[in-house]
């Protein structure tokens, strides 16, 4: 992984910057989205400037440079969007709180209130649960992902109403550990559930070819409730725009994982 190189900045002061863009934000509905959008760009760039000012930057662990860097491609993103995205406006905001929370830390929770409550352990935890989901064969890994991804809503003009479930990945990833264990195979889906299990197995083998802080980083998310399909596709899209926005290149095809014996 290599980046370009910055001046770097005296600490302090973009945190300062970030807090007030946080404060007009806030404000967002008196805002024009035009303006609301030149904001919210600037947020991720100050916040990263102070974690390598601080020199925090190289101290952090891997999972959390992927998540910083797709808070500047989501940033890039919402600076650029024609129309107001509040979803993603709203996980920017948060994951720059949580960063700079981080630069304060322990002196900070009363500044950026923006900040998730257990951010930290979040991140810890998608760290084992990657580790669990490297250990499953493929058609195991193939169902996980298949059933994190949302269940359709059944039409009202359906006979069958019920609704394919979405358990907590921690619980879908345990049952799955187990049922290996017991040398079980996946169950084949209930009549009502339409998930693709092709389709899981195409983004699987997408999702193998990240780097493995960037499988982290998914993972959390996903366990946040995002759509593997969706999460795959946008964090590929984010890698090119580090490259071409930010002058941050990944070799994000270089490290698959093993094949399962």
């Amino acid at each position: 992984m290599t980046e370009s190189t910055e001046t770097e900045r005296a600490p302090g002061a973009k945190l300062d910057e970030l807090r007030s863009a946080l404060d007009v934000l806030a404000m967002g509905p008196r805002h024009q989205w035009t303006d609301v959008r030149q904001v919210a760009g600037t947020l991720a760039p100050l916040v990263w400037d102070e974690l390598k000012a601080r020199g925090l930057w190289d101290k952090l662990p891997e999972h959390d440079h992927a998540a910083m860097y797709w808070a500047l491609a989501d940033g890039h993103n919402v600076a650029t969007a024609p129309a107001p995205d509040p979803l993603r406006l709203a996980r920017l905001i948060s994951e720059v709180a949580h960063f700079a929370e981080e630069c304060e830390h322990p002196w900070s929770r009363r500044r950026w209130p923006e900040a998730k409550p257990g951010r930290s352990a979040d991140g810890t935890e998608a760290v084992a649960l990657q580790r669990q989901f490297t250990a499953l064969s493929p058609g195991w890994m193939t169902e996980i992902l298949r059933r994190m991804e949302p269940p359709r809503e059944p039409a009202d003009w359906e006979r069958d109403q019920r609704r394919a479930e979405r358990p907590p990945l921690s619980v879908a990833l345990a049952t799955a550990t187990d049922a290996m264990k017991r040398y079980e195979s996946p169950p084949a889906p209930v009549s009502y559930d339409d998930r693709s299990s092709e389709t899981s197995a195409a983004v699987v083998g997408r999702f193998t070819r990240f780097p493995e802080e960037w499988r982290v980083e998914i993972l959390r998310r996903m366990a946040a409730g995002g759509s593997p399909l969706h999460l795959i596709a946008e964090g590929a899209m984010s890698i090119n725009i580090l490259h071409s926005e930010f002058r941050v290149s990944l070799a994000w095809c270089a490290r698959p994982l093993p094949a399962h014996p």
